[in-house]
């Protein structure tokens, strides 16, 4: 019993000591105070130990070279091989589901009698080679003018094809399109008298049918931040319409860039367009040649440009002495701070002009004396930009430009029902322009666009059906889920035209008409009802204006569009 209690109390004692030396330890993880001292002049001495007792190295016995031979027993063993056998998967028929579909329909109808189909489609099965195809049909059977049954129709279909087939650094594209368009001339001619004793029920809208095609094939690379980057494509397109306009393009287009370190990129674009274009009063084959150098530096917050644009091109001109333009080109660029950006560039270009870039913004336009390029001999503009927050986003700046052959779209003397292009000599245009962009959340955002334009010119009276101010408001509403709203305004004003009469004054002044500004609210809505089935409307100038962007031509009233997409 006596010892059964001594050694009670010597584990108690033990156990107690561990617990001190525990709480005084250090714990783990941490560091402990200590104390080290290095002393350098320390000499540290051994006791000298006699060469005499000290015993010689034993050398190594050289072995004479031998043959040696090493015994291999055979070793089977005695189990069968393995049988396999193989078994198809198992698989149920169905893809995996995916929000991404390659098909997608719509159809719709509205007044006016508009129907609307499109389809698209493209390939997602494939990795080396991808397709997409699109079709396109609107229509307007009527219009804001009627006549003895005759309307102011409007019609486009579109038909457009992309092929691309993916190498290991390189891609082969092509793409073809192929578009109709018909146009009824309903603008109402003022200087049209009927002949007497003749019975006209009224007056007659031609249609203008127009056929446009292009098809062009080419190569580009894929690494973009690789240190060298190409593309290069040849162009063929041609274009007729329903009177004596015919017109043939055949094109080469190439850029190159060479980026030897971050800092540091050169580029290089060529350009060059023959064109055969037949009209009534001509018969023009014209040339356009450009090249484009660049080098471009990043120095820390600056970032500079600089390069040259060469133009060479036949246009004729009485007054022009060569056909070879120089450009210099002077970018740069100031990151302030994150926030605040700040640019400013000097260059000049030459806009190369077809009838068919000219038909496709105004598509009322008759035959016309002659087609020039437009040049912008300067062009100065600066701006800043700046994100104010991750919601809001701003940018404004100036643009001043000296230009030669400045295009404005007046009313033909013959026929005011269609227009022709008259040309500027020396025009000088100041621009000021400011947009702001507004993401509130997932649910809302806006985007606005201002601008004011200021024209001076030599040789035309009035900038004829250019605008002065432009502005623009886009809203994006998601109100629930599934359900995408889009509110769009957009206004012009300042637009004039070139009326048929004259003042007599010296010099002699045209008529000047003041068109009315032009309004437009649109409205679309989308609702889901599934991932693939999709319920739309569309509604357009809903403020019902006649927004005559030419004259003698009023808009539509209020348009109402509404049907179904689908995707598979």
């Amino acid at each position: 019993m006596r010892s059964l209690y001594q050694l009670s109390v010597f584990l108690g004692c033990c156990w107690i000591g561990l617990l001190q030396v525990k709480a005084q330890s250090t714990p783990k993880g941490g560091i402990k105070d200590q104390e080290f001292i290095i002393q350098k002049d320390r000499i540290i001495r051994l006791p000298k130990r006699l060469r005499a007792f000290e015993k010689a190295p034993v050398l190594p016995q050289g072995n004479p070279l031998q043959i040696t031979n090493f015994l291999v027993a055979p070793f089977f063993l005695k189990v069968p091989a393995q049988a396999i056998t193989a078994e198809a998967s198992p698989w149920d028929g169905q893809l995996p589901k995916s929000d991404q579909f390659p098909g997608f329909v719509r159809i719709g109808y509205g007044n006016y009698l508009a129907p609307i189909v499109e389809g698209r489609y493209s390939s997602t099965q494939s990795e080396d080679w991808q397709f997409a195809t699109k079709v396109v049909h609107q229509s307007y059977g009527k219009g804001p003018v009627s006549w003895m049954g005759q309307e102011s129709k409007e019609s486009q279909t579109k038909v457009i094809g992309d092929v691309s087939y993916f190498m290991d650094q390189s891609e082969v594209f092509s793409n073809l399109s192929l578009k109709r368009a018909a146009y009824t001339f309903y603008g109402e001619d003022l200087g049209f008298s009927y002949p007497p004793n003749v019975d006209v029920f009224g007056p007659f809208f031609s249609t203008n049918r127009q056929l446009q095609g292009d098809f062009s094939v080419g190569i580009r690379d894929l690494e973009k931040v690789g240190p060298i980057g190409y593309e290069a494509s040849v162009l063929l397109s041609g274009f007729q319409d329903s009177f004596s306009v015919r017109e043939k393009e055949l094109g080469f287009q190439a850029t190159g860039s060479l980026r030897p370190s971050k800092e540091l990129q050169g580029t290089i674009g060529i350009s060059l367009v023959t064109s055969d274009t037949k009209d009534r009063e001509y018969d023009l084959k014209r040339t356009y040649f450009s090249l484009q150098p660049e080098v471009n530096y990043k120095w820390n917050k600056y970032q500079f440009t600089a390069g040259a644009v060469i133009v060479a091109d036949n246009d004729s001109l009485a007054a022009r002495k060569s056909d070879f333009r120089l450009f210099p080109v002077l970018k740069s660029n100031y990151q302030v701070k994150e926030d605040l950006n700040i640019f400013a560039s000097i260059s000049g270009k030459v806009d190369r002009a077809t009838y068919r870039s000219f038909v496709t913004e105004n598509p009322f336009l008759g035959p016309s004396e002659q087609l020039l390029n437009t040049v912008t001999k300067l062009s100065f503009e600066a701006g800043v930009e700046s994100v104010v927050s991750d919601k809001l986003f701003f940018r404004a700046g100036i643009d001043l430009r000296r230009q030669s052959n400045l295009y404005f779209y007046v009313n033909s003397a013959a026929d005011t029902s269609r227009f022709e292009l008259v040309y500027d000599e020396k025009s000088t245009v100041f621009r000021v322009n400011s947009s702001i962009e507004l993401t509130l959340s997932e649910k809302y955002s806006v985007y606005t666009h201002a601008e004011v334009i200021h024209y001076g010119l030599e040789t035309q009276q009035e900038a004829w059906h250019r605008p002065t101010w432009l502005v623009s408001m886009n809203h994006r509403i998601v109100p629930i889920k599934n359900l995408i709203l889009q509110a769009n305004l957009q206004a012009m004003g300042g637009l004039k035209a070139r009326g048929i009469g004259g003042l007599y004054t010296l010099p002699v002044q045209v008529e000047v008409i003041k068109l009315p500004v032009l309004l437009d609210l649109s409205l679309h809505v989308d609702y889901a009802l599934t991932s693939r089935l999709t319920v739309f409307a569309n509604g357009n100038n809903l403020l019902n204006r006649s927004n005559s962007r030419w004259m003698n031509y009023p808009a539509r009233g209020t348009q109402g569009l509404g049907g179904l997409s689908f995707k598979f």
